[in-house]
């Protein structure tokens, strides 16, 4: 009872404290708390490992600023693992902010060793939504001609074979609004019949479970930064993504257990002020 009470007298600001040291603690050094990996995420990692190395990737960045800090950790876990195989990636954006997101990687990586135009390779944004995806996936010199460093596409080895969206052995997009994947399910899977692998914020997870159900996806990251911490799980890469769901999973217990020390401290008190009047 003592030290229900002394809580009661305690500075809020070491209680504040004591909350960031917690959330800020897992951030730094991740701890890799145990996450229940789903099945649409199962299913995702799957169709990645099954690609060989020298296999070519379309990685496509349709997310904005908003949605980024929920979907941006998949893209990069899936990229991580798909370059670890041997996979040559082609990125490319048919959102404006996603280019950023997508510029970053190739920074990264080249840093980290891998070979631009042999290794990774970045297309740049392409407007018109639907409409470019669909010029896209017909002819991608048509869209675009030369890369974001303004060379032409033929000029790089991991352009060689691939004309259009069906000479690809697997498409990971990721979205936070349109397009999305229904526009690449119609324009793309529709035509082209190459697998395709989603990541949406979890607003969106709901809505393109059917597409995975029927088959057009053969993955889902339906539940924002959830998903990509699944993920980072399942392939044994832990992350951003595992940092904030650690953080967020602390914080929510000490937060807990704040709320049961108070009712607690209410009980007492009012326990000894019944006695008192008694």
């Amino acid at each position: 009872m003592n030290v229900i009470k002394w809580f009661g007298t305690l500075d809020r600001r070491w209680l504040y404290a004591l909350l960031l040291f917690v959330v800020v603690t897992p951030l730094i050094r991740p701890l890799g708390i145990p996450v229940d990996v789903t099945e649409s995420t199962a299913q995702f990692v799957e169709a990645v490992e099954k690609l060989k190395p020298g296999d070519k990737m379309l990685l496509v960045f349709d997310y904005s600023i908003g949605g980024g800090p929920d979907v941006d950790p998949q893209a990069q876990v899936v990229l991580a693992h798909a370059l670890s195989k041997g996979v040559k990636v082609v990125e490319v954006a048919f959102i404006d902010t996603g280019l950023n997101y997508a510029q970053k990687t190739i920074e990264k990586w080249e840093k980290a060793g891998k070979v631009y135009g042999e290794d990774i390779l970045l297309l740049g944004y392409a407007a018109g939504s639907e409409t470019a995806i669909s010029a896209f996936a017909q002819d991608i010199a048509q869209v675009f001609p030369i890369d974001i460093r303004g060379k032409p596409l033929s000029s790089y080895p991991i352009m060689q074979g691939i004309q259009n969206a069906g000479d690809f052995d697997f498409i990971a997009e990721f979205a936070t609004g349109i397009p999305g994947p229904a526009e690449w399910i119609r324009q793309v899977v529709t035509r082209y019949n190459v697998p395709l692998g989603c990541g949406v914020v979890a607003v969106m997870g709901p809505q393109n479970v059917p597409y995975l159900q029927s088959g057009q996806l053969v993955g889902l990251l339906g539940g924002g930064l959830k998903s990509a911490a699944e993920y980072e799980i399942a392939v044994n890469m832990p992350g951003a993504a595992t940092a904030a769901m650690d953080a967020q999973s602390l914080g929510h217990v000490v937060i807990v257990l704040f709320v049961l020390i108070g009712n607690l401290l209410f009980l007492v008190e009012r326990t000894e002020q019944k006695a008192r009047k008694g």
